[in-house]
């Protein structure tokens, strides 16, 4: 307000004003963004919708993820974001857990969504790779740590989108 420098207060929750003139509480915004897990039905034991980004290491597949817009509910942001990123139209969107996400502030709202449609069509600026998968895929994926350069990998276990794609897979 001021233009005087800050302090940061309460495990940087809070930035207030060195001005004693002034004083006044800055709280550093959160970002909402989503995470889910799509399925599909129309197959005996279903399949899940997971994709790569190019920057992850070699084999790395999770669920999709993006931020909110303004404006937004979190179901539509859930399937634009789909939509956008693999080109597939989804339904039933529900919300089943959070995870703060301190990458750049975010807390991110884990989703599942119902596809309504199959056929797969990346946008390659957000995704490398992206392929429905089905729980003996899954089966045949290695965790995080235990992958060589080859192998498909399982997001890390303290991941909301591990939860998300171990809560589907449970689910059968």
């Amino acid at each position: 307000v001021c233009g005087s420098a800050t302090e940061t207060r309460h495990s940087g929750h809070e930035r207030k004003c060195v001005n004693p003139a002034c004083g006044i509480s800055h709280f550093p915004r959160t970002d909402p963004a989503i995470i889910v897990l799509v399925y599909r039905t129309d197959m005996p034991g279903g399949a899940c919708l997971l994709g790569r980004h190019s920057r992850w290491p070699f084999g790395m597949y999770s669920t999709l993820a993006g931020f909110v817009e303004p404006g937004e509910t979190l179901e539509q942001a859930v399937s634009r974001e789909v939509f956008e990123e693999a080109g597939i139209e989804t339904t039933n969107v529900h919300y089943l857990a959070s995870q703060p996400w301190p990458f750049p502030s975010s807390l991110m709202l884990g989703f599942h969504a119902e596809a309504t449609s199959f056929e797969i069509n990346i946008d390659d600026e957000e995704l490398s790779d992206c392929r429905w998968f089905t729980r003996d895929d899954l089966r045949d994926m290695k965790e995080w740590l235990d992958a060589k350069d080859d192998d498909l990998r399982l997001p890390r276990r303290d991941s909301i989108s591990r939860w998300l794609i171990q809560r589907w897979f449970d689910a059968e």
